[in-house]
């Protein structure tokens, strides 16, 4: 019986198959750790936009808070003397929602944006004509900013609706 030899091949070569099992071991545990490094900075961009999204739902809120407000308190002609105000400046019921929007006051209730003091909104309040009434109407502007402690730009949300009987 003729001895033979397991790490030569038919043609007296040899074969070395030593550590494949091993490579391929190896490679499959590169390729699952880039696949779990993807994940991980996928988990952190989808955290930043869920941030990002709250900011920009607490700004819609706020303006619609103040513009029911404003329709609540009745005479829609005490709008631009009440209301008006921009750059942190402005009438009594302007400064009384900016502080408390802005989170570093402690006047502020339900709802905050970072950024405020530096990026103050504005509320513009224009007159506009009825067609065949004696009713005013007026255009409410309200400009909301805020720049999140991360981002280096601030936001802005405008919300425009009219206000009149």
């Amino acid at each position: 019986m003729k001895y033979v030899n397991p790490r030569l091949n038919r043609t007296g070569l040899a074969i070395s198959r030593r550590g494949f099992v091993l490579l391929d071991a190896l490679v499959a545990v590169v390729i699952f750790s880039i696949g779990i490094v993807g994940l991980v900075a996928l988990q952190g961009s989808a955290m930043q936009m869920t941030s990002a999204a709250n900011y920009r739902i607490d700004a819609a809120m706020l303006a619609d808070q103040l513009i029911a407000q404003m329709w609540a308190d009745g005479a829609p002609s005490d709008l631009a003397t009440d209301y008006i105000g921009s750059g942190g400046k402005g009438d009594t019921k302007y400064l009384t929602w900016l502080s408390s929007i802005d989170c570093t006051s402690t006047s502020h209730v339900t709802g905050c944006l970072p950024g405020v003091p530096a990026n103050p909104p504005s509320i513009e309040i224009s007159q506009q004509a009825i067609t065949n009434s004696s009713n005013a109407q007026y255009q409410v502007t309200i400009t909301i900013n805020w720049q999140a402690p991360a981002d280096s730009n601030p936001h802005s949300y405008v919300s425009i609706t009219d206000i009149g009987y």
